[in-house]
């Protein structure tokens, strides 16, 4: 039996029908005519790039069973006879039809917010929450409005939990995503400085996060990181009596405390107050025990057992593009290039900094959106990879300068500046050595990925571990 039809969207979206019948069933919903299965319902999203609208016909070519439009065409061949459903606004139908969804089926939802961290740590709490075809979560980084109704619209019967990641780069987007998951529990991971530009201030990037705990459900849990006072003093004002609230991190006021950090060969040991026994962290870097501390005590919150989170916790693969390590003739390479900020790029350089390599060398990409920090931001990154021994940093991107000119502050050492990301691989294989530690991170824009991809072409297959 079909979960959707033409009534449903227009109940959820409080669109008009404009033709068609009620009753038409639809399997689903759909925003990319080019990937719609036959019998989907399709959304014409409307972006700064592109035009759902402008494909409408290419829906019904694939078997589109309904358009949600918020405009007519002009003219229309095979989509003239599909049931239509006009709307205001398609991307905020999209986020209707999510928390439409969402009602109905009822899951647990948790909620994961936070500067740094997001990702892994989802990925986290979906591992330790269990058995994977009962728990929804988010497709690597879809976190945005689009990418949070999307989840949440592939929702089934069968799964009882979701755990959903929601990022944000401008005021008010926590807000309205928390609208749409109606989170049961919510996780803030860290707050640190990212997105600037927009934010303005540290105490901007605090005030949208911790909005998420508006919208936990009266009878929900919020889990903190209880070593940010800022974090913990804000964060009671968002809650009411009934929330519960369960506290991470390395001090002592922490409801899950790690003590004895230490590394392994396989990743991070750490042990929990009040409890004899060592947990490994198949991750490497002192931040991912952070995001492991998080995880364990959402499961924790949720109903899962320390011990079987303990367990669990021993198969958890790394997350592509996130500390994950590559070895490769030789070279140990922290392929951590899926985004950056301030806060990650320091626990990254910490993270190459402890590797037990011949020389380590940082390649430092551009951090974005940081608006008028970015050139005092990047320098800063130089300063600290030079007090942090690393033996040469490779800068490329727009704020490469700013970057060598931190290095030069701090009377560092090596330091190499390149245009692009081409020129730095043209020229890679005459700065490597065998035995060297080779740090990759960037935001996103830059494609930093492709250092890796070429050493692994240009040296081995190599081994992601």
């Amino acid at each position: 039996m079909s979960l959707w039809s033409v009534r449903h969207i227009v109940e959820a979206t409080g669109g008009r029908l404009v033709r068609g019948s009620p009753e038409t069933a639809i399997s689903g919903i759909a925003i990319d005519s080019r990937h719609l299965e036959a019998g989907e319902a399709f959304v014409a999203i409307q972006g700064r790039r592109w035009d759902g609208h402008r494909f409408i016909e290419d829906a019904a070519r694939h078997g589109a069973s309904c358009l949600v439009l918020s405009q007519i065409p002009a003219s229309a061949n095979g989509s003239a006879a599909l049931p239509l459903v006009l709307v205001r606004d398609t991307a905020q139908a999209l986020g209707d039809l999510a928390r439409f969804h969402r009602r109905r089926l009822d899951p647990s939802v948790i909620a994961v917010t936070g500067s740094c961290g997001k990702t892994t740590t989802k990925e986290l709490i979906a591992h330790l929450l269990g058995e994977p075809a009962a728990v929804l979560k988010t497709f690597g980084t879809q976190n945005n409005h689009i990418g949070v109704p999307l989840t949440l619209l592939r929702l089934t019967p069968r799964q009882r939990l979701a755990v959903v990641e929601l990022g944000s780069n401008h005021p008010g987007e926590i807000a309205y995503l928390a609208s749409i998951a109606e989170p049961d529990a919510a996780v803030l991971t860290n707050i640190g400085p990212v997105h600037l530009e927009f934010f303005g201030s540290l105490m901007g990037v605090l005030k949208e996060k911790i909005s998420l705990l508006d919208a936990v459900s009266p009878e929900g849990c919020v889990v903190l990181p209880g070593d940010q006072l800022d974090v913990c003093l804000e964060a009671p004002r968002h809650l009411l009596p009934t929330t519960r609230v369960v506290t991470f991190g390395t001090s002592d006021r922490c409801d899950l405390q790690a003590l004895d950090i230490q590394r392994a060969p396989d990743g991070m040991l750490m042990r929990l107050r009040d409890r004899l026994s060592q947990w490994l962290v198949p991750l490497i870097g002192y931040h991912n025990v952070e995001n492991a501390l998080a995880a364990v005590a959402c499961a924790w919150a949720m109903g899962v057992p320390l011990s079987v989170a303990q367990e669990r916790l021993l198969s958890f693969e790394a997350v592509p593009l996130r500390s994950q390590v590559v070895r490769c003739n030789g070279l140990t390479i922290l392929n951590d290039c899926y985004n950056a900020n301030p806060l990650s790029f320091a626990r990254a350089l910490e993270t190459l900094r402890d590797l037990q390599v011949r020389r380590k060398l940082a390649i430092v990409g551009d951090m974005l959106e940081l608006g008028e920090y970015a050139p005092s931001a990047h320098q800063a990154i130089g300063r600290m990879a030079t007090q942090m021994g690393i033996d040469a940093v490779l800068a490329v991107g727009e704020y490469a300068g700013a970057v060598a000119e931190g290095v030069r502050e701090a009377d560092g050492g090596e330091v190499t500046v390149y245009q692009s990301v081409r020129e730095l691989i043209e020229q890679l294989p005459s700065v490597l050595q065998h035995g060297d530690g080779l740090l990759v991170k960037g935001s996103r824009r830059l494609n930093l990925e492709q250092v890796t991809d070429f050493l692994l072409r240009q040296y081995g297959s190599g081994k992601p571990s």
